[in-house]
């Protein structure tokens, strides 16, 4: 009988070293840059001067992560065009995340919804940056059916994300190299009204010309380097 109880102590003694998980601390576990999206997201119309026409689409997502950290936020919104997604918007904004900042809220203009008369559903697709660490691009959530005429090309009045220089400046960079686009030498930046206004050196003499909103909207503009 004892010799019994001696071997089933020595084979709990076994399965309690070599099968239990053993209760480590939180920073024994390698959790670092890992991040979770909280998609789909949600879509919202806004009508700022309430006329009944929305001047921007918000897009809204959780973002989930295992440590702070300093986010660089890309959003494209796509509509279809006889069967074929084309690009009507462009949104680049840096988040820093928080246990208590988590929710990511991006405004796209409705210039290019009116522009081309696209209907909806669209879908947003969102690219993640953090120093080193990149998530590639991805779709994130389908809107409903929203008519083109439900919109106007009004700019967005809501406050915004860029309000200095640098940040300014790793919007359009940031979005350059998500367009695989070359762009040289910073040439000028300010801000004029409600955007800011970026010129980087192109090719054969042209200037690439960044409009970027508080809020993160992008345009792209290529001009001859003798026009302004």
């Amino acid at each position: 009988m004892v010799k019994k109880l001696l071997i089933l102590l020595v084979m709990l003694i076994i399965f309690m070293v070599f099968f239990v998980p053993s209760i480590a601390e939180p920073t024994d576990v390698a959790l670092d840059q890992q991040v979770e999206m909280g998609i789909p997201g949600l879509f919202n119309l806004v009508d700022a001067d309430e006329d009944g026409k929305a001047e921007s689409i918000n897009f809204t997502f959780e973002l989930k992560a295992y440590r702070e950290g300093n986010f660089i936020v890309s959003g494209n919104l796509e509509g279809k065009k006889n069967g074929h997604w084309v690009a009507l918007g462009t949104t680049v904004i840096p988040f820093q995340w928080s246990p208590r900042n988590t929710t990511v809220n991006l405004a796209f203009t409705a210039g290019e919804i009116v522009k081309h008369k696209i209907s909806g559903p669209y879908r947003v697709s969102i690219a993640l940056k953090d120093g080193g660490w990149e998530l590639p691009p991805q779709i994130a959530g389908f809107s409903a059916k929203y008519s083109w005429k439900d919109f106007n090309n009004g700019g967005i009045t809501a406050n915004g994300e860029i309000s200095t220089i640098p940040k300014a400046k790793q919007a359009a960079e940031t979005w350059a190299k998500l367009q695989s686009l070359k762009i040289g030498e910073l040439k000028e930046i300010s801000y004029n009204y409600d955007r800011w206004r970026l010129d980087y050196q192109g090719e054969a003499g042209q200037i690439i010309r960044f409009l970027i909103s508080p809020q993160g909207a992008v345009e792209l503009l290529r001009i001859n380097k003798n026009k302004s």
